[in-house]
């Protein structure tokens, strides 16, 4: 009996960890998405300014 109280006192501190995890990455999710579309376009004129240093097009 007391064997499956420990089990259980386990399983919920494991569980309570990963939410509270997983929540912590939620929670940083939008600031990675803004932060990389920031890379990107900074690799995009970088690329721009790269093909056409006049910049003009064509």
């Amino acid at each position: 009996m007391d064997s499956i109280i420990l089990w259980l006192l386990a399983a919920s501190g494991v569980l309570s960890i990963f939410l509270f995890v997983a929540r912590g990455l939620l929670d940083q999710l939008p600031e990675i998405i803004t932060a990389w579309r920031k890379v990107q376009q900074a690799y995009q004129s970088t690329d721009r300014s790269i093909d056409d240093p006049t910049g003009t097009d064509g």
